[in-house]
C-alpha cells in the first residue's frame, strides 16, 4: 500500500467519523427539543395551577362575608366616583380592595398570555371576567399599566358593542 491510498482511506474514515458525529448531534438536538417542549409544557401548567390557586383563594375571600359579597356588587357596578363615594366606608374600602385584588389578577394573566404561556382560547375565555371589573377600573382610575389598560378599554369596548 502506497502513501496516496492511505491517505484516501484516512479521508474517508475521517469523513465517516465526520458524518457519525453529524448523525449523532442531529439525534441529541432532537431529544434536546422535545425535553424543553415537554418542560415548556410542564411551566404552563404550574401557570394555570397558580392561577387557579390564586382564582379560587380570590373567590373564597369574596365569598367568605355577606359584606364581601356586597362589596362585590359594589366594585364590579361603579357607574362613577360619586357612587363609590357614597358607600359605607367599609364597603367602600372592600370594593377598592376587590377591584385594586382583580386588576392585579388579570394583568398578570394578561402579561402571561402576551410571553405566550396561556393559549388565545384561555386567555379569551377570560375577557368576560375582565369585562366585569372593567368600568369600575376605568371610572375609578385604578392603577395599572398602560398596555393593560390598553387591553381593558378594547374588551370594554367591545363588551359595550355585543
Amino acid at each position: 500500500m502506497n502513501w496516496d491510498a492511505l491517505g484516501a482511506l484516512a479521508e474517508l474514515l475521517g469523513a465517516i467519523a465526520v458524518f457519525l458525529t453529524l448523525a449523532y448531534l442531529t439525534v441529541q438536538v432532537r431529544q434536546n427539543s422535545k425535553a424543553l417542549e415537554l418542560q415548556n409544557k410542564f411551566s404552563a401548567a404550574q401557570i394555570m395551577q397558580a392561577r387557579t390557586d390564586t382564582v379560587m383563594g380570590f373567590i373564597s375571600v369574596l365569598l367568605s362575608s355577606e359584606e364581601n359579597v356586597k362589596a362585590q356588587m359594589v366594585a364590579s357596578s361603579v357607574s362613577d366616583v360619586s357612587a363609590m363615594n357614597e358607600q359605607d366606608p367599609s364597603i367602600r374600602v372592600r370594593a377598592n380592595s376587590i377591584l385594586s385584588g382583580s386588576r392585579s389578577l388579570y394583568e398578570k394573566v394578561f402579561f402571561q398570555y402576551k410571553e405566550g404561556f396561556l393559549t388565545d382560547d384561555f386567555y379569551t375565555g377570560l375577557e368576560p371576567n375582565i369585562a366585569v371589573y372593567a368600568e369600575s377600573w376605568l371610572k375609578l382610575g385604578t392603577a395599572m399599566s398602560s398596555e393593560f389598560k390598553a387591553e381593558v378599554v378594547r374588551i370594554h369596548e367591545k363588551t359595550k358593542a355585543a
